[in-house]
């Protein structure tokens, strides 16, 4: 009876702290309101089951889009072609054809 009477005890306490998780931003740690919660990108490489308020959320999305957009190295924004870096420079990032060229030399 003691036993299954822990379980349970311990089976709210965690149910408490999902609870907990999904009202509370994953990157600042503050209070959600339940109508503005968002779900990362999966192209953020973060957990499914976190949520992001909006402040957090337009902050990952623009430097997402500031990654994906334009060059690590210069800073230009890139065209249609984009060069992405070989593994062994370990470069977080796309480039555009001139830093490109200035790497791989």
């Amino acid at each position: 009876m003691k036993t299954t009477k822990d379980f349970v005890i311990k089976q709210k306490e965690e149910e408490e702290k999902i609870n907990k998780k999904q009202n509370l931003c994953f990157i600042c740690n503050n209070n959600i309101d339940p109508e503005k919660k968002k779900k990362p990108r999966w192209q953020w490489n973060m957990d499914s089951d976190i949520f992001l308020c909006e402040k957090c959320y337009d902050q990952k999305e623009l430097a997402y889009q500031t990654k994906i957009n334009f060059c690590v190295h210069c800073g230009k924004k890139i065209g249609f072609v984009r060069y992405n870096p070989k593994p062994q420079w370990k470069i977080d990032g796309q480039l555009c054809r001139q830093c490109w060229d200035t790497i791989n030399v």
